[in-house]
Order: C-alpha cells, then sequence, then structure tokens
C-alpha cells in the first residue's frame, strides 16, 4: 500500500515561505527526521475566500497523479481544506483531514475587526479582504460545509489563559468570550474526533512565539514534537481509510 501524501496547508494572511523563513517553522525538516515524510505546503491566496483558496489548493495538488492524501490545516486552512473534501474531490484522494485551531465555527475576532474603529481594525480590514468576512460565527452558520463519510476528519484546538497570552495579543483574547489562543475559541476549533487542548497561542502552534521565555507557562510551546506526532496521526487515519 502506497503511504498517503501529507499537504500542511497554512491559515489566514500565511505562507508557505517567504525566502527563508517558514510559515510551519522547521516542521518540514523535523518530519523528514522522525518519520521521512517531505510534507506538501502549497500556497494559497493569503486573504482569499475559502472557495478561492480551495480551488488554488486543488489545483496544486491534483495536477499531479498521487492516489491519496492527507491534510492538515492550521486555522484558515482546515476550512480550505473541508471545502476541498466536499467540492472539489470528485477521484475521492483526499482520505483524512486534521484541523488545528481552526475556526469552524468562526471567530467573534473577526466580527471585531470588521465592525471596530480605529487603526487597528482598520488595517485588518485592508489586508484581509475578502477572506475575513467569512470567519465571523454568522458568516460560518450561514456557508455549512457538510462533511464527506469516507473521510477521517479531526482536530486539536489551542488556548492560553489570558495572562499567558502575550500582551499585543491579550486585546484579541479579551474580545473572544470563553477560552481561546488569540484568536481563535475552543468550541470553534472542534470538528470530527476532538483530540484534545494544547496548552499554546495561534502562532506558538506553528512555532512562532511571540512572548517571553517562562517555564512556569511551558513559554515557547514545543510545537515540533506536536506536528511530528499530528503528522503521524494525519497519515494513520488516511492509511485507514485507503486500506
Amino acid at each position: 500500500m502506497v503511504s498517503p501524501t501529507l499537504v500542511l496547508v497554512h491559515g489566514f494572511l500565511g505562507f508557505s515561505h517567504c525566502g527563508p523563513i517558514e510559515y510551519f517553522r522547521g516542521v518540514k525538516r523535523a518530519l523528514y527526521r522522525a518519520h521521512d515524510i517531505t510534507p506538501l505546503i502549497p500556497q494559497v491566496p493569503a486573504a482569499g475566500t475559502i472557495a478561492m483558496r480551495a480551488e488554488i489548493l486543488a489545483r496544486r495538488l491534483f495536477r499531479s497523479s498521487t492516489p491519496a492524501f492527507a491534510l492538515i490545516g492550521h486555522s484558515m486552512g482546515g476550512l480550505d481544506g473541508r471545502y476541498l473534501i466536499t467540492y472539489l474531490d470528485p477521484d475521492r484522494r483526499i482520505k483524512s483531514l486534521l484541523t488545528i485551531s481552526s475556526p469552524h465555527r468562526g471567530t467573534p475576532l473577526a466580527e471585531w475587526a470588521l465592525r471596530s474603529r480605529g487603526p487597528i481594525p482598520a488595517w485588518i480590514r485592508h489586508i484581509g479582504k475578502p477572506g475575513l468576512s467569512e470567519l465571523t460565527p454568522e458568516a460560518r452558520a450561514a456557508m455549512p460545509i457538510p462533511d464527506r463519510e469516507d473521510v477521517d476528519y479531526s482536530s486539536y484546538a489551542s488556548c492560553r489563559p489570558l495572562e499567558e497570552l502575550p500582551f499585543w495579543f491579550r486585546p484579541y483574547g479579551r474580545v473572544i468570550p470563553e477560552g481561546n489562543d488569540g484568536m481563535v475559541p475552543v468550541s470553534s476549533a472542534q470538528w470530527g474526533r476532538f483530540r484534545g487542548i494544547v496548552r499554546a497561542d495561534h502562532l506558538e502552534l506553528i512555532g512562532w512565539s511571540l512572548g517571553f521565555p517562562d517555564a512556569r507557562s511551558a513559554r515557547p510551546f514545543d510545537h515540533l514534537p506536536f506536528w511530528t506526532r499530528a503528522s503521524a496521526e494525519a497519515v494513520a487515519s488516511a492509511e485507514d481509510k485507503t486500506g
């Protein structure tokens, strides 16, 4: 049996790499060392709609004859993966989707950015069109994406108490009236088989810790073991569906 190809999908305003800077910091090398896996990390439109991003993702993946894929989507990347699976995979080559802090039911932070006054929300609106408007709770409720029965869906959420968030992240964490990672509520991140909550903020998950190191709060989050474990889980789930 051929092992499914692992695909990492970046989030809103993200990228595959920018020169030497990787969105998934150090993850590609860690996966190769741990599991001899070389993941695909396609570039999709940073602020595109879910449909736009999913269509580009489908083009990048399906131009090859690869028979099976295991997707891991961080943040908005999980929504792109769900859309692709439901509407853009007629040959049913996607076998599993693991989402990590994806706003399946939206995030109040997107609503705040669209409605608030001031330079920061105005700047977010400027760089975030048109995708930002699809990340509110209202938009996600109005645009359901049905699951496909032959695909394994699972998810992780992330969360830090408000006092553990970097000081510049805390105003955004306060916008969300429940446990969150500074951007996505824990309840919104749960989809399919829920694998648990990790102690990290939204950017720590991908290796970018913007707060001071602190042993008491386990900062920075040790993201590489997490990604090697999550990748093994995603591939194993896809293999079960392939077999």
